[in-house]
Order: C-alpha cells, then sequence, then structure tokens
C-alpha cells in the first residue's frame, strides 16, 4: 500500500500540470466565444450609427432652424421711411422661416404685384406694421409678423 501511495504522490505534479493546461485552455475557448463579434452584432452596430448620425444631422437642422428662428427684424432707418423698401425686407428677412412651399410665392410676380396693390391702397396699415417692426419691443416684434396678413 505504501507503493501505491508513493506512486500517486509522484503524478501529482504532473495532474496538476494537466489541471493547469486544460483551465488554460477553456479559458481561451470562452474568452474567443465572449469577444467573437457575429454578424448580428454586426447589424446591430450598425444600426446604432445610422441612428446616431440621423439624430445628429437633425440636431444641426434643427438647431439652425431655432437660431433662425431667434433673429430678430431689422430695418434701417431709410427703410423705415418707405413702405416698399421696408416691407421687401421684412420678407426677406421672414423667408428663411416660411415653409418651403411658400418660399416661391415671395418671388412670384403676381404675388409681388398683390403685396404692391395693397400697400398702394393700404398706406396706413402698412406704416402701423413697420413701426411695430421699428418699434423697440424685441421679442413681441416677431408675433406680429405671425398675426399681419399681409
Amino acid at each position: 500500500m505504501d507503493g501505491m501511495y508513493s506512486m500517486i504522490e509522484q503524478f501529482i505534479p504532473y495532474l496538476v500540470m494537466v489541471c493547469i493546461v486544460f483551465g488554460g485552455i477553456c479559458a481561451v475557448i470562452t474568452t474567443r466565444n465572449i469577444t467573437r463579434t457575429s454578424p448580428i452584432n454586426n447589424k446591430i452596430k450598425r444600426q446604432y450609427d445610422l441612428y446616431i448620425a440621423d439624430l445628429e444631422t437633425t440636431n444641426k437642422r434643427l438647431t439652425g432652424k431655432v437660431s433662425q428662428m431667434k433673429k430678430t427684424i431689422t430695418l434701417s432707418p431709410d427703410e423705415a421711411g418707405d413702405p416698399f423698401s421696408a416691407i421687401g425686407s421684412i420678407i426677406d428677412q421672414i423667408a428663411p422661416q416660411l415653409p418651403p412651399a411658400i418660399r416661391p410665392l415671395l418671388k412670384n410676380k403676381k404675388a409681388v404685384e398683390f403685396v404692391s396693390n395693397y400697400v398702394q391702397q393700404n398706406p396706413d396699415a402698412i406704416k402701423s406694421i413697420v413701426e411695430k417692426f421699428t418699434s423697440k419691443q424685441g421679442a413681441k416684434a416677431a408675433p406680429a409678423v405671425q398675426e399681419s396678413t399681409l
């Protein structure tokens, strides 16, 4: 029995070595499976990248629109005296805030003629509108544009 026990004691270092090598191989296989990128993971990552890029472009566009809307409408003293140039200047400053479908109307000759006829027929109303823009009300001038019926 003593001989058998001594023989087992001789194999213990080899047994420990085999266990360490087996554990190392298992660790390598497990790590490789965890870090391996599957096609599904790549597809999800691409979708997230596209989603983030879309969010960034939307954010830039909306930030530009907000900064455009925050701009105040200004008129020079020369324009304030002449209703035609004042209306033209106001329309040029408001145009970027208008929906894209309405912007071509500002370049339409018939629409321009209608506005000029309206200005000629209603000079007092136009002067009051121009005075709203030239007064020092600051942020209260922009809503007046939306309420006016040019």
